[in-house]
Formats: structure tokens, sequence, C-alpha cells
């Protein structure tokens, strides 16, 4: 009987214990997660009619993945992802999208330490797909809010990074103040409208290149928090968070514009593949954005390789060329007739006689023609 009591004890001590932890670390906290599952009404188009009433649903359970952290130890690992615990990534800006490949690469123990996010992202679309293919819409809303938490927290930045509290740079506590605080403090600031919806045709790449993208804002995030404790001289006051609001508005509020139509890019994906259907407007297929896109390369600055990003609207012959700053052409990355989609393109300085320094990439498809400029440090 003693020893039941001791282990029931311990059982609660545990639960206790997992349930403070899992909502000190609550992606965006209540409040962004609504904002982010309610706007997705902004990029939806007219003829998702079932999705009329769904952003109220969604902005409502929206945190319903959070809840059950305390109940289910297997939630936790899917809000959040450590990629840069991966030296892959820190060499050539990419991971294995392949989970059992990556396992193999690591050991099982590792990658979930990690996290598990972007793989929970697409287990959760799978379902989503298969409730549309029952018709069970009330199934689909649950699993699309679902869908939405996670999406959010791959718009977190300080959720897809070792340095996900700031505990390696001196700023314990980053995490909160940020996501809850911050974002509670100046939600009525948060407003944007809807953006281009698109047919998702490589899911797995629009995930992943999505977190890519998104950790760009890690250091963002901590420099905000940084320079507005130097100013203020301390982290709780009210002088301190409008100096930390003003540094990190511009792009808080563009991830959360991501975050909103993102959601909905991948929740008319699911619904077209359960109805094994292309959309009737003419700008909604083949995941092809309205119009032409060049990203920036990632990471920037980079040694050895460096990836960079591009959607095309149209098949047209693709150019994607690297110069110098006099203009020497250094390398052909891409040279051929491409079909409409998205296209994610790695250089490698290998064997090529390069010197610290900038450098220029351009994409020329058809008429569309835009230059970037990436950094080497050698």
């Amino acid at each position: 009987m003693f020893y039941k009591v001791k282990q029931l004890l311990k059982t609660k001590i545990y639960l206790s214990i997992l349930f403070i932890i899992s909502f000190f670390f609550i992606g965006w906290g209540y409040v962004g997660h609504s904002i982010i599952s309610y706007n997705t009404i902004l990029s939806a188009s007219p003829e998702m009619n079932f999705f009329k009433s769904w952003p109220t649903f969604l902005s409502a359970h929206a945190s319903d993945a959070d809840y059950r952290k305390s109940s289910d130890p297997s939630e936790g690992t899917k809000h959040y992802i450590d990629i840069d615990n991966y030296p892959e990534f820190l060499e050539t800006g990419v991971i294995s999208q392949n989970f059992d490949s990556l396992i193999a690469l690591h050991n099982y123990s590792f990658v979930m330490d990690q996290g598990i996010l972007p793989w929970a992202i697409l287990a959760t679309f799978d379902s989503l797909q298969s409730a549309f293919e029952k018709n069970d819409m009330d199934k689909a809303m649950l699993l699309a809010a679902d869908l939405g938490h996670y999406i959010g927290d791959a718009h977190m930045p300080l959720h897809i990074t070792k340095n996900y509290n700031g505990q390696l740079t001196s700023q314990y506590g980053v995490h909160s103040r940020y996501e809850t605080d911050l974002i509670g403090k100046f939600q009525s600031q948060i407003i944007y409208g809807g953006d281009s919806l698109v047919y998702i045709n490589n899911l797995p790449n629009y995930i992943f290149n999505m977190i890519y993208d998104n950790y760009e804002y890690v250091d963002s995030v901590l420099y905000a928090d940084a320079a507005a404790k130097a100013f203020a001289g301390n982290t709780t006051s009210e002088v301190y968070y409008n100096k930390f609001w003003e540094l990190s508005k511009n792009f808080t509020i563009k991830l959360f514009k991501s975050a909103s139509n993102k959601l909905t890019c991948v929740i008319y994906t699911a619904w077209v593949n359960a109805n094994n259907k292309v959309s009737s407007l003419d700008n909604f297929s083949n995941n092809v954005p309205l119009n032409y896109n060049l990203k920036q390369n990632h990471p920037n600055p980079f040694n050895p390789s460096t990836s960079i990003q591009y959607s095309i609207g149209s098949k047209q012959f693709v150019q994607l060329k690297v110069y110098d700053v006099l203009g020497n052409e250094i390398a052909t990355l891409v040279n051929e007739e491409q079909p409409t989609g998205t296209y994610n393109v790695q250089f490698a300085i290998n064997n090529l006689q390069l010197s610290s320094g900038i450098y220029f990439y351009q994409l020329q498809a058809g008429d569309f023609v835009d230059t970037k400029k990436m950094i080497l440090l050698r």
C-alpha cells in the first residue's frame, strides 16, 4: 500500500511539473494564436463556401493543442524544433524532411529531443484531408484548429531555435516576454490584410521552407529584447515593453500575417485534395503565388553553402545565376524550362576560388527578372 501511495504521489508531481513547463512555453500565447487563426478569413477564396463560419471556431480552439500538454506526454514535442542543434542545418541551412532518415542519421532520442514540429504539421494535414474526404466537418474544424496552432508555433522564432528562452545569450525569460506579455500589451496594433491563396503542390517543401524562413527572425527577437533592456535598464517596465514593440513590431506583424495566410493555404490544399479537384479560380493552382518571387538566400552570410528559393507563375525557361561585384558570372544554378511552382536551389562554393565578400544572384523567368545580394564569409 505504501509503495502504491508513493508511486501515485510521484505521478502527480510529474504531471504537475509537466503542466507548469508546458504552459511556460506556449507559442504566441492564447491571444496570439487566436489572432492568427481568426485572420485566416482574410486569405480565403469565395469558392471555400464551407469556411465562412470557421474563423470564429478556429480562434476559440486555437490553443486546444497547448491544453492537451498536461494530459498527453507526447504533445509537447509537436510544438517546437530546435533546428540549430542539427549540424547539417548550420552547415547547409536544411535538414532531411524524411523522419526515418533523420533518425538513422542522429538516433531517435536526439530527434525527439529537438522537437517534431514540421512532422506534426504534416501528420495533422493528413488527418484533416481524411476528415474532409469523409465529410466529417466537425472533426475537420478541430484538426484545422490544431493545424493553426502548430503553424503559429512555426512562426514564433523562439520555437525553432535551441536558444528558445534566451538562456544561451543571458536573456532568460525572453520567450514569455515576447510571445505572451508583448503580444498581450500590443494586440490592438496587430492589424494586417490577407495574402495570395495558393494550392500547395509540395507540402513538405512548403512547411520546411516556412521554418527556414522564420528562423531568420531569431536574432531579430533577441536583438530587440536586448536593446529594449539596455534602453530601459530592466525587462519589466512599460518603457522596456514600448521599446521592445517599437523594435519588433514590423517583423512580428509580418510573421502573424504569414502564419494566417499559410494556415488558410494549407486548409485549402487539404480541401482541394479531398475533393479531387483543382481550383476554378485561375490563380489558385500548382502552388503558384499571384506573382513571381525570388526570396533572400538562407543562411546569409553563408559558408560553404546557402539555399535560394523562388516561385514562377507559369511554365517558363528559367535561369538562376551567381555573379561577383564586377558582374562576372560565377555559377549557373538553373538553366532549363520549368513548370509552374516553387523551387529551392542550393549554391555551394565547393571548389570555387571565391573570397569573402558580396555576391549577387539573379533569377530570370520570361519577362520576370530579380536580383538579390548575398554575403560569403570564409
